[in-house]
């Protein structure tokens, strides 16, 4: 074709608002990391892509405890790559105050209505958002009927009206135990602060940070000294067991081993599919005389500043999150509640959240996420509270004298709060 046909015909296209073919399939591949299995993502990127045939997604998965390392690495060198991450929600106001997500508030406007008001709160710094939730959490207090039966106990109410004391719980984890159950009581993610921060803070204890100063820990008052006492004390008399990590405790109640199990509702297929495990479900335990606390937060994803596709990975976690049927493509994958209020319902109207031993438990977790759902603390030193308050944790869980180890605990955090910038 002679060179000056090829002028007018692109001449042509263009006045009609059209490209060359070649132009209108060019396609944009968006980086996306994050800790989730790649099968995890496979759901939601399958779905978006579908939805949009010019952009694909590429996933890369990495261990949790290495995603921050990653990202400072990445992120801090102004690479343009991942596009799109996965950020722990109590880790946004240290991912913000290093420049490391893009504000998104003009470009999604309000989602009050269509998100978790939690979430959203999770997700937000000095009132801009800088990431979309992607999913919610909350946790249960699941227990063996068969040991409670053998024990003569009365299963705990599922009303959250009626919830149990931790008190109580002791007590009946002893008798459990009497009567033949391995392990009277277990936290599903034994010994970190997203499990364990509800007891202090059912005391009235806070959540660790002081009120008027976020780079200010307060953990040595009495009420956290009270609940690290108590949580101490279950390992002290072997009504929980040392030595086994939060990614083996699930086993030891599904193998019939524990009466009681604080988890979160993610475990209730791995439960139910076991053959020969009769259990139910009961509301969170609080301390009597204080408050019900239960923990929430989980995920959200939050787009690279440096992004030389910030369009493209806007609609992608718009998609992945505001978007009903997305958020419900993402929950196939990570089996987390979603954040998205459309999608938790048909979410909790699963099947296995209505079986006859769980009647009344969707209800539970809407309530509990409407009302005594705490997020973790909203501090651009979390990273260093979630490494020292952990390690505290356990070493008072192995024996450790509470008073003593949160006061050192303490003078940990503020040497390495002094360091960060105000």
């Amino acid at each position: 074709m002679p060179g000056g046909v090829v002028v007018l015909l692109l001449l042509g296209l263009s006045a009609a608002g059209l490209r060359p073919a070649s132009a209108q399939d060019a396609t944009v591949n968006l980086s996306f990391v994050g800790p989730e299995q790649p099968s995890a993502m496979e759901p939601v990127i399958a779905a978006f892509e579908a939805a949009n045939p010019t952009i694909t997604v590429t996933y890369e998965s990495v261990p949790f405890d290495q995603l921050n390392d990653i990202l400072q690495t990445r992120l801090g060198s102004g690479d343009a790559t991942p596009d799109v991450y996965t950020a722990d929600q109590p880790r946004i106001p240290a991912l913000v105050s290093r420049g490391f997500l893009l504000d998104i508030t003009a470009d999604v406007g309000d989602v009050g209505s269509t998100v978790l008001p939690s979430s959203i709160e999770a997700s937000t710094v000095e009132g801009k958002l800088y990431a979309l939730p992607v999913s919610t959490s909350t946790q249960l207090l699941y227990y063996n009927t068969d040991l409670l039966r053998k024990a003569g106990l009365t299963p705990p109410s599922l009303d959250p009206e009626q919830r149990v004391t931790w008190e109580q719980i002791a007590t009946d984890a002893t008798t459990a135990q009497d009567a033949g159950a391995k392990w009277g009581v277990m936290f599903d993610q034994v010994s970190r602060v997203y499990q364990i921060l509800p007891l202090p803070e059912s005391l009235g204890g806070g959540n660790g940070v002081a009120a008027d100063d976020e780079l200010t820990p307060a953990i040595t008052n009495d009420a956290w000294i009270k609940a690290a006492d108590f949580y101490g004390q279950l390992f002290a008399d072997e009504l929980a067991p040392r030595g086994i990590a939060p990614e083996q405790t699930p086993d030891l109640f599904a193998n019939g081993e524990v009466a009681y199990f604080v988890g979160g509702p993610w475990w209730m297929s791995k439960f139910a599919d076991t053959a020969g495990l009769a259990f139910g479900v009961a509301a969170h335990p609080y301390f009597e005389g204080g408050e019900p606390v239960t923990p929430t937060g989980a995920w959200s994803w939050g787009i690279n500043p440096q992004t030389e596709h910030q369009e493209e990975a806007l609609k992608f976690i718009q998609f992945a999150t505001l978007d009903e049927q997305g958020a419900l493509e993402t929950a196939k994958g990570i089996a987390i509640p979603p954040a998205n209020n459309a999608a938790l319902e048909t979410y909790l109207a699963q099947d296995v959240f209505t079986a006859e031993n769980v009647i009344g438990v969707s209800d539970l977790i809407r309530f509990e996420l409407e009302n005594t759902a705490v997020i973790r603390p909203r501090t651009v030193g979390f990273i260093q509270f979630e490494d020292i308050v952990g390690k505290a944790l356990e070493d008072i869980r192995n024996g450790a004298d509470a008073t003593t180890t949160l006061e050192s605990a303490s003078e940990e955090l503020e040497a390495a709060w002094a360091r960060l910038e105000r």
